[in-house]
């Protein structure tokens, strides 16, 4: 990232802050106020040594003594005005970062999430934006201050003393040659450590993600290393850039030693001959803390300029890409759809390597229940996820009612489907919460009503707390079948025109299975429902099954009729059925 792409990325910052420029603005005066106050105490004190301490006039120390008094006060309270504005600044600015960068999240694929962990996400949302905290409350704030003061510096310096002054500004321009030589190593270290620090955070999550099958195979010690060789990684790149930094401040706080010392010694020469006062003296060795003090900060500054520009390079990483899956502008609202669902030859893949989907057509009709079967990884669940636009297939169309789902609003064409997977998706809350997830406003009549339909209502009403029972962090205090009901409970409260089955019984046993099915039975014959289904007993229960293999429908009819026509069906009942058996007599 060269010069120039720093000052664009500051500058697209700067747009975050524009809303609230009236509080930055505010908080800045009463920066300036305060530099003001400060820089008249320092002449304040040059009048106080050669007007009155060296003539010994008591009535003239007392009056400016009381005069410091005061614009101390003032000073004080301009600074607790400045930090009150800018907190308030900073509060709302950080809140629309945050908050824009997680909506930019929710529009973009799930072909992008299947890429990224969730740890690095967290890592930009959390970290990155908690760095533009420090640019918000250290860096921009420090470099306006620092600059504010620089200002008064080179004026008062010039005022006193000119020839001095520039034996002052000589000295600090080797200070900032000396700076300006180290910020590109800098900002390119600073932007590896927290992609370090942003894989951490991956592995961290993923193992803790993954608490109970690190137990279950007893991989505590493997699972540490891991976690130890990225944290190692992070920590050395962390301490190259600290020694880096430090070595760089320290050759920056020689310089400015160095020139201090011998602005003092031609300073006292100049009193010596005459032609400055001590007061003068004095008052201009505090103007060079001006000069050299904001120069110093400079140098903190650059590294916290690195640190943030850095991090803001990842947001905007993120907040510049583009979703895969794009709403057109003339998009319609089909508003409630009556589910005639067609796959007009449709071809998907992920990648290059192969199509998942190839050239398959397939219609189902308003109300019907489709089983759809094959063997692992032939793209079932691939292929209901082409209806609510999940993905969008490289070739052909996807249409419900005969119009293309791309011609649909997303929100419009999602709110008529219903999704059970086999991962249930569960918060961190009550049971009555995770079912009216789906349907907000939903009253608890609605809530108990989808609970009963999806078999649930009779294991949640034993429950201590009942509804209000909290089900802990992705619903790990029920058992897998209580939470694909609480999932199912969901889907059904939503009242879709398409409801989706994908594996949804496959925590649940046969028994259960078809329990859940004969209830929801009602339910489902108003609706377009797909039923993907490993077991082929599931499938049985629908009006129709889809064979896939290949990326193609290879069967579609009964039970019956596919035993007869479709060889990969029929290879697929007797690995699940007659082989089953055999085992079953084996075991006995």
């Amino acid at each position: 990232m060269d010069g120039r792409s720093q000052a664009l990325i500051f500058l697209r910052f700067l747009k975050f802050l524009r809303p609230y420029w009236k509080k930055g603005l505010v908080a800045f005066l009463f920066m300036l106020l305060g530099i003001a106050v400060q820089t008249l105490d320092i002449l304040l004190v040059r009048v106080l040594i050669d007007k009155a301490i060296i003539p010994r006039k008591f009535h003239i120390l007392n009056l400016i003594g009381l005069v410091i008094v005061l614009t101390t006060l003032l000073q004080a309270s301009s600074e607790f005005l400045r930090k009150l504005f800018l907190a308030a600044f900073r509060g709302r600015v950080l809140f629309d970062v945050r908050i824009l960068l997680f909506q930019h999240l929710q529009k973009l694929s799930l072909s992008f999430f299947h890429r990224k962990d969730t740890g690095y996400l967290m890592s930009r949302i959390s970290g990155d934006v908690g760095a533009l905290q420090g640019l918000l409350a250290d860096t921009m704030v420090s470099f306006a201050q620092n600059g504010l003061i620089f200002i008064a510096g080179v004026i008062c310096t010039l005022y006193i003393h000119p020839k001095l002054a520039l034996i002052s500004f000589f000295i600090l321009c080797l200070y900032i040659l000396s700076l300006k030589a180290f910020n590109r190593r800098i900002r390119e270290r600073s932007y590896e450590v927290r992609e370090r620090y942003a894989i951490v955070q991956k592995d961290l999550q993923e193992l803790l993600s993954n608490i109970f099958l690190i137990k279950a195979f007893c991989q505590e010690k493997s699972s540490a290393i891991r976690l130890v060789r990225s944290t190692k990684e992070a920590i050395r790149n962390d301490v190259r850039l600290e020694v880096f930094s430090t070595f760089t401040l320290a050759l920056s706080r020689t310089i400015a030693a160095v020139g201090n010392i011998v602005l003092w010694w031609y300073g006292g020469a100049e009193v010596i001959r005459g032609n400055l006062t001590i007061g003068g003296l004095a008052a201009f060795s505090s103007f060079t803390g001006y000069l050299f003090g904001p120069a110093q900060a400079l140098m903190s500054i650059n590294l916290l300029i690195q640190k943030s520009l850095a991090a803001c390079q990842r947001i905007f990483e993120i907040l510049d890409l583009v979703p895969e899956v794009r709403e057109k502008k003339q998009a319609v609202d089909p508003g409630r759809l009556r589910g005639e669902v067609s796959f007009d030859n449709v071809s998907f893949s992920y990648d290059s390597k192969g199509k998942v989907l190839d050239g398959l057509s397939l219609q189902v009709h308003r109300g019907e229940v489709v089983a759809i079967v094959g063997p692992s990884g032939v793209g079932k669940t691939t292929l209901v996820r082409l209806i609510p636009r999940f993905y969008d297939p490289q070739e052909g169309r996807v249409l419900i009612d005969g119009i293309d789902v791309q011609d649909m609003k997303l929100k419009a064409l999602r709110e008529n489907i219903g999704i059970v997977s086999q991962d249930t998706f569960l918060l961190n809350t009550s049971i009555r919460e995770n079912i009216r997830f789906a349907k907000p406003k939903a009253t608890d009549e609605e809530v108990v009503k989808a609970a009963r339909l999806a078999g649930a209502h009779e294991f949640i009403e034993k429950l201590p707390e009942g509804y209000d029972t909290k089900i802990g962090e992705r619903g790990v205090r029920l058992s897998g079948g209580q939470r694909q009901r609480i999932a199912m409970a969901r889907a059904i409260l939503k009242d879709p025109s398409i409801l989706i089955l994908d594996e949804a019984f496959s925590h649940l046993d046969s028994e259960t299975e078809r329990a859940i099915l004969e209830s929801l039975r009602p339910f489902i014959r108003s609706r377009t429902t797909f039923i993907i289904a490993h077991r082929l007993a599931t499938a049985l229960e629908a009006d129709r099954i889809v064979v896939l293999n290949g990326g193609k429908v290879v069967g579609d009819g009964g039970h019956e009729e596919l035993l007869e026509s479709c060889p990969v069906y029929r290879r697929l009942y007797e690995e699940q059925f007659i082989e089953g058996r055999k085992e079953s007599r084996e075991a006995a």
